[in-house]
C-alpha cells in the first residue's frame, strides 16, 4: 500500500528506530511504495531503505495513507490538499509531557478524518477522557502490515 510516514526528525529515538526497522524489513521483501517525510532536516542515525522527502511533498501525495506519530504532525497532514487517508499512530501522550492547548488536542483527536491508533492499552483512558473517542485500534509495536490490514 502506498504509504508516507511523517517524522519530526530522523535522528535517534525509540519510535524512529522501531519505524525505520519496520520500513527496512518491508522494502527488503516487497514492492510496497513506502516513503518518509522529515520536518526537521537531520541526518538519519541509521540506513533507511526508502526515499526521504521534505514536508512540501505531502500536498502531492495522493491515493495512499499518511501516518503521523504526533499531534503536531497530524495537524499538518490534515491541512494538506490530497485525498490520502490520515492516520494518527499516537506513540506517546504528548500533551501530558509538554504544554499544549487542550482545545487543539481535543479538536485533532476528535477529528473524524483521522484514523486513530494507540501504541498502548494504557493510552486508551486518557484519550477517551480528552476526546470521548475510542481508538480505531491499538498496535503495541509499529507494524505497517497490521496498519494496512485495518484499512
Amino acid at each position: 500500500m502506498k504509504t508516507m510516514i511523517c517524522f519530526e526528525n530522523i535522528s535517534y529515538s525509540s519510535f524512529n528506530n522501531e519505524v525505520i526497522e519496520d520500513i527496512n524489513a518491508h522494502t527488503k521483501n516487497s514492492n510496497e511504495e513506502i516513503s518518509i517525510v522529515s520536518f526537521d532536516e537531520t541526518m538519519p542515525f541509521r540506513d533507511i531503505n526508502t526515499a526521504i522527502y521534505k514536508p512540501t511533498e505531502l500536498d502531492s501525495f495522493n491515493n495512499g495513507i499518511i501516518i503521523c506519530p504526533t499531534i503536531e504532525l497530524a495537524k499538518n497532514a490534515l491541512k494538506t490538499a490530497n485525498n490520502s487517508k490520515r492516520i494518527l499512530y499516537l506513540y506517546d501522550l504528548e500533551w501530558m509531557f509538554r504544554p499544549m492547548l487542550y482545545e487543539e488536542v481535543y479538536e485533532l483527536i476528535s477529528d473524524e478524518n483521522l484514523f486513530l491508533i494507540l501504541r498502548s492499552e494504557d493510552h486508551k483512558s486518557p484519550v477517551k477522557n480528552i476526546s470521548n473517542r475510542e481508538p480505531d485500534a491499538i498496535i503495541n509495536k509499529f507494524n505497517l502490515e497490521k496498519i494496512w490490514n485495518l484499512l
